[in-house]
């Protein structure tokens, strides 16, 4: 029979997918409803402001989420925040409503982010990647059947879904125990030298993750592609994405930098689709050959640099993630695919740089 204990665990961990979950369907869901926001909301280059206002959320989340070593009620309270957030868009009548809502969902997202991907490996004493492996594969869910959400019902039956399902979340963590001190015991030097390349690769990787799933759907229909093709065209670059995480991971074991730069090599290759309209829907590659980045990249600084490190990888990501979707934005539609390609070929280059760096002070460190 399933103990107090047992049961409590598995709702925290149904929960933490499901806050994982949630926390990908916002980003993933705005590039099958950009066009509609433009057309109904007159969003245009506003677009910006909701970034720009999505990221202002998400440095109050990670500031509050780094330092909240209480769990309960906060952590239910954030997703709760969020759902309110999706409330509001698909309540929205003008686009003042979608900035509104930019706040309480970059703050909602970044507090899951950090707690739901640390809970269950407080909560399992073996095991532990086993089970972050597959509560993460809800993060890759979340963003195959969010943009199929959204063109096969109308967007603002989408989010009014989504709302639902962060209420849930917040129930299935209600009772969250509090946050547990963490030890670095790692024998491997220190390399603090390292973490600015480390940043610059991870703000890099998830500005090209952000973009292309928010821009390859408007630039597709700028190219006459059909709504609904595009949309599991989106569908498919996150299906790349889970795809890639658990199919790349052995890959990954050995000299992850260099075949991390070779695989952001490629898919800098693959980018040169946007120059050629007829074969621009080979997009999705790029999520596969995306998809081992920030597993590698974490793994990376919490050997090398050490676990402190940690919580500026995720205002990194914050700044990757919003900062330069606003500027996206700003982009004319003809001159997106140049746009997209430049920022994929940024990623291969810092991330090649990281190697080149890591390298040099591996041999420095050598007797």
């Amino acid at each position: 029979m399933e103990t107090s204990v047992q049961a409590l665990r598995r709702r925290l961990t149904l929960g933490s997918a499901l806050g994982l979950f949630m926390t990908g369907a916002v980003g993933a869901a705005v590039g099958a409803v950009v066009s509609a926001w433009q057309a109904e909301l007159g969003l245009g280059r506003g677009l910006a402001w909701y970034f720009n206002l999505f990221f202002v959320g998400v440095l109050l989340g990670t500031f509050w989420s780094s330092r909240m070593r209480r769990r309960h009620p906060w952590l239910s309270l954030a997703l709760l925040a969020e759902g309110l957030g999706l409330l509001l868009v698909a309540g929205a009548g003008r686009a003042e409503g979608i900035y509104l809502a930019a706040l309480f969902l970059g703050f909602g997202v970044s507090t899951a982010n950090f707690h739901c991907n640390a809970l269950p490996l407080e909560l399992y004493t073996r095991g532990q990647m086993l089970v972050l492996g597959r509560v993460n594969a809800a993060f890759g869910l979340r963003a195959v059947l969010s943009p199929l959400l959204m063109v096969w019902l109308p967007w603002r039956w989408g989010y009014a879904i989504l709302a639902f399902l962060a209420v849930l979340a917040a129930l299935l963590l209600w009772q969250a125990p509090a946050v547990q001190p963490k030890v670095s015991a790692s024998s491997t030097p220190s390399r603090p030298q390292l973490l600015p390349w480390v940043l610059a690769s991870i703000l890099a990787y998830v500005a090209v993750e952000l973009v292309i799933s928010s821009f390859s759907g408007l630039y597709l229909r700028h190219l006459d592609y059909d709504a609904k093709v595009v949309g599991v065209l989106l569908s498919l670059y996150w299906v790349g994405l889970t795809l890639g995480r658990w199919l790349l991971a052995g890959l990954m074991a050995v000299h992850p930098l260099a075949r991390l730069a070779g695989l952001h090599l490629g898919a800098a290759l693959v980018a040169l689709c946007y120059l050629l309209p007829p074969v621009a829907w080979l997009f999705p590659l790029v999520g596969f050959l995306l998809a081992p980045t920030f597993p590698t990249l974490y793994a990376f600084t919490q050997r090398h640099i050490g676990y402190p490190a940690l919580a500026y990888l995720f205002y990194a990501a914050a700044v990757g993630g919003s900062l330069v979707p606003a500027a996206f934005a700003l982009v004319p539609k003809e001159s997106l695919a140049l746009g997209m390609l430049c920022v994929v070929g940024g990623m291969a280059g810092t991330t090649y740089l990281l190697w080149r760096n890591s390298e040099a002070q591996s041999a420095a460190l050598r007797p």
